[in-house]
């Protein structure tokens, strides 16, 4: 009896063990996988789909999983930059690519919108915001291994504030900079004359260039440098076949993590349809669609399967408008500018151009941004309302010709776009109706992209369309202060208001938010009142991206592609 009960004792407790160590194993299982779960919930829980109710979250303390090395992203430009020159450039295809070369001694973190350090290590700033103080790492180096240094720093801003270096739009922020030195090889410090809101991203956040490439004896040979960028950031310029594409590659010597992504190429093509069919063949993977696009291919379930179809408001959304040009005899009067945006049908260019997707802003802030004036109502579509403005204005047609005249001059004027732009052209045609409706004619004035830009910088137009982008938080001091009208300045249209002016450079020197913004409702008044843009509209960012992409996050500031990589399995560059 005691041998066959010390075996089943055996046995039994042989079972026991057995259950005990699956248990163990379950556990362990269940556990990894728990955690590859979390994994994909944090990729793809941050990534708003076309069709998904999910709401964005921001990136967590979770790690990410850092994602497979190698692949191509190609990445549709509408237009050519005029110039790879950091400190010249002034389109938004150039910045794009030199977002990706060029860094700042602070960024903004891109789910808190707070300034952080980048190649700073630490900074300081005065009580009275007077001051500032900015300690270098000891661990960044440019992309030909030089190490980073004051000097460096130095050069940048004394080059963005040498007045024969063609960067006026750039250089007018860095008016209330009184100096800045060179301490050590590793510290600057900044002194400003009077305090200005935005001196800490201002400086902290200009890209600074290598001394050793970019010094020069004459400013016209600096301006004159278009290609071959130079930076320290994750990437690095490989080149640029003028009307094809510019090709950036990683830089692998990068002071940071490096990027998944082994090349950036940027792929000009002008035509937005040829773009979609570029998409759909795969010899592009990220683009910028049109409202109608997106609306349509959005809702098509195979293009659905294929590509991500990204929507999301950020502050860099900025607006879309008609620059009315204050040095002609039509658009000088505020009662004509104002007749001119109660003739355009803005709800229709939202309801059938952008397909529902878009609102009308009222004045140049970000629609959801504290600086805007949610109060301020756009004006309507009223015909009625705009006759009878530019009679007061002395525009009627004395001759009986059909169209306006006033002095002589018959009301007609040239409207300035994009060639081959198809929104462009749509809003021309709109316009161009409604304003034969009161007694004008509009003409079509088309233009290459760099020749437009050119006619624009020198205030070569009577109407243009345009839109500007927008950030965090803005200073209207480059657009739209009266000095900006000349020299190159970004106040295209010549609008000249003193009080405007004085509520721009109060706002500068006011340090708190709250006080800042009411300055900026009643400067948001002004302009509602002059009438010197037609808002027309500001919509939700939206993209095009080839679902091979991982780790496609949506942060407040927007998409950051230094994050993505594709898996091994779906890999299409070497």
């Amino acid at each position: 009896m005691n041998g066959r009960s010390g075996i089943v004792t055996f046995f039994l407790f042989l079972f026991l063990a057995v259950l005990i160590l699956l248990q163990i194993l379950s556990m362990v299982q269940s556990d990894r996988l728990y955690e590859r779960f979390n994994q994909f919930e944090q990729r793809m829980g941050n990534v708003t789909v076309a069709g998904s109710s999910r709401v964005p979250s921001k990136a967590g303390s979770v790690e990410r999983y850092p994602g497979d090395d190698g692949d191509w992203l190609v990445w549709r430009l509408g237009a050519e930059p005029a110039t790879l020159n950091p400190l010249v450039c002034r389109d938004l295809a150039g910045t794009w690519i030199l977002d990706n070369i060029l860094e700042s001694m602070l960024e903004y973190d891109p789910d808190t919108l707070e300034l952080k350090p980048k190649l700073a290590e630490s900074y300081e700033v005065s009580e009275d915001g007077l001051e500032m103080t900015f300690k270098l790492r000891d661990d960044i180096y440019f992309s030909d291994g030089k190490p980073i240094t004051a000097d460096d720093v130095v050069f940048t801003f004394e080059t963005i504030k040498n007045p024969k270096v063609d960067a006026a739009s750039l250089a007018n922020y860095f008016d209330d900079v009184e100096s800045l030195e060179k301490v050590s090889e590793r510290e600057v410090h900044c002194v400003m004359r009077q305090k200005y809101f935005k001196s800490l991203s201002i400086i902290g956040g200009m890209g600074i260039l290598p001394k050793h490439i970019y010094q020069f004896e004459d400013a016209e040979d600096f301006n004159q440098r278009r290609s071959n960028p130079v930076g320290s950031g994750p990437y690095v310029f490989e080149k640029w076949d003028v009307g094809r594409e510019v090709v950036l590659r990683r830089n692998d010597d990068y002071w940071r993590e490096k990027p998944n992504l082994k090349k950036i190429v940027f792929r000009m093509i002008l035509n937005d349809t040829a773009a979609t069919q570029a998409m759909q063949t795969g010899e592009i993977d990220l683009m910028r669609p049109l409202p109608e696009q997106y609306a349509e291919l959005s809702e098509d379930p195979v293009f659905s399967k294929q590509f991500k179809c990204l929507s999301y408001w950020n502050p860099g959304s900025g607006y879309f408008y008609i620059g009315w040009n204050q040095d002609t005899p039509f658009f000088k009067d505020k009662r004509v500018r104002l007749a001119m945006t109660y003739m355009v049908d803005r709800e229709s260019v939202i309801k059938y151009l952008l397909k529902g997707t878009g609102m009308i802003p009222t004045g140049p802030f970000y629609v959801y941004g504290r600086q805007n004036d949610p109060s301020i109502k756009p004006w309507p579509y009223d015909l009625d309302k705009s006759r009878k403005l530019l009679e007061e204005a002395g525009w009627v047609d004395t001759d009986g010709d059909g169209i306006r005249d006033k002095d002589g001059v018959a009301f007609r004027f040239k409207y300035m776009i994009v060639s081959g732009a198809s929104l462009h052209e749509q809003m021309v045609k709109l316009v161009k109706d409604s304003a034969a409706q009161i007694g004008i004619e509009v003409e079509a004035d088309p233009y290459e992209w760099s020749v437009f830009t050119d006619k624009l910088r020198d205030r070569q137009f009577q109407a243009v369309n345009l839109a500007w982008g927008g950030s965090i938080e803005t200073d209207p001091y480059q657009i739209w202060h009266s000095s900006q009208a000349k020299d190159h300045g970004s106040n295209y249209v010549g609008f000249e208001n003193s009080e405007a002016d004085a509520l721009i450079e109060e706002a500068r020197r006011t340090l708190d938010e709250e006080d800042r913004n009411k300055l900026y409702h009643r400067f948001h008044q002004i302009l509602h009142e002059e009438q010197p843009y037609t808002f027309i509209y500001s919509r939700p960012s939206q993209r095009f991206l080839d679902r091979r992409f991982e780790n496609v996050i949506i942060h407040k500031l927007g998409l950051d592609y230094h994050e993505w990589y594709v898996p091994l399995e779906q890999q299409k560059y070497q």
